[in-house]
Order: C-alpha cells, then sequence, then structure tokens
C-alpha cells in the first residue's frame, strides 16, 4: 500500500466518522422535539419528561458522542500508525 493510499484510506475513515457522528447528533436534535409533546405526560424528577431530556439528557448525549468520536479518532490513528507531529 502506498503512501498516498494509507493516508486516503485514513482520511475515508475519519469522515465516515465524522458524519455518522453528525447523523446521530442531528438525528438526536430533530426527533427529540417531535416526541416532546408525547413525553411531556411522563414527569421525572417533577419536570415534564420531554422538557428534563431537551435540557439535560441531550447535554449528556453530546458528551457521550464527542466521547466516542474522540475514541474513534485515536482507534483510526493507531490503525494507520498516525503520530501527533507539531
Amino acid at each position: 500500500m502506498s503512501d498516498d493510499d494509507a493516508k486516503q484510506a485514513y482520511w475515508r475513515h475519519i469522515r465516515r466518522l465524522t458524519f455518522a457522528m453528525t447523523l446521530v447528533i442531528a438525528g438526536f436534535t430533530m426527533l427529540l422535539p417531535v416526541f416532546m409533546p408525547a413525553l411531556n405526560a411522563y414527569r421525572f424528577m417533577r419536570f415534564p419528561l420531554g422538557y428534563f431530556l431537551a435540557g439535560n439528557a441531550s447535554l449528556f448525549a453530546l458528551a457521550i458522542l464527542l466521547y466516542a468520536f474522540f475514541g474513534g479518532q485515536q482507534r483510526s490513528d493507531r490503525a494507520h500508525n498516525v503520530t501527533l507531529q507539531f
């Protein structure tokens, strides 16, 4: 495998990872408001569930996705033998 092929494979993997995470974030932020009226029928800690999920769970989910993206990036770096250079 040539150096250019290795670089293309690395960036192809990074683009797929970025696209997948963007789809998950977009799906979460677009689908949650659709289901909010139905979720508001339930309560969690005296708050309507839809309100609670929109305010708190979305931030938690974003933090989890950021951690997952970082882990995927690290795995890709190791698999393609990429080191950080300054």
